[in-house]
C-alpha cells in the first residue's frame, strides 16, 4: 500500500529540486515496507493521516540517519518511538 508519494516526501524533508530522489524513492520503499510489516490491521491509505504521518517520520530518520554510526539513536526497537506510537492503534499484540 502506497502512504506517502514522493512529493510529500521531497515536501516533508523540505528537498528543492529532484537530486535525492533517488535516495527517496528508496526510503519510501522501505518505510512502507516497514510499516506493512509493523501494522496487523487492514486499513485504507485515504483514512489514516497517522500513518502517512509515521512513513514520513520514518523516511525523515532514514534520511537523517543515512550511515549507521554509533550515535545513532535506539532503545533496543526496530522503529523510533515517536513512529510506533502511531502506528500502535493498528496493531494487534501477538503471543508467541
Amino acid at each position: 500500500m502506497t502512504w506517502v508519494t514522493l512529493e510529500d516526501a521531497r515536501h516533508h524533508l523540505r528537498c528543492d529540486d529532484g537530486s535525492n530522489d533517488v535516495m527517496l524513492v528508496a526510503y519510501i520503499g522501505a518505510a512502507e515496507a516497514t510499516i506493512n510489516r509493523y501494522i496487523t490491521d487492514a486499513v485504507e491509505a485515504t483514512a489514516t493521516p497517522d500513518i502517512k504521518v509515521a512513513a514520513l517520520l520514518l523516511i525523515g530518520y532514514y534520511d537523517y540517519h543515512r550511515n549507521m554510526d554509533k550515535d545513532m539513536p535506539s532503545d533496543g526497537n526496530y522503529l523510533p518511538a515517536p513512529v510506533r506510537a502511531l502506528l500502535w492503534p493498528y496493531r494487534k499484540p501477538t503471543v508467541e
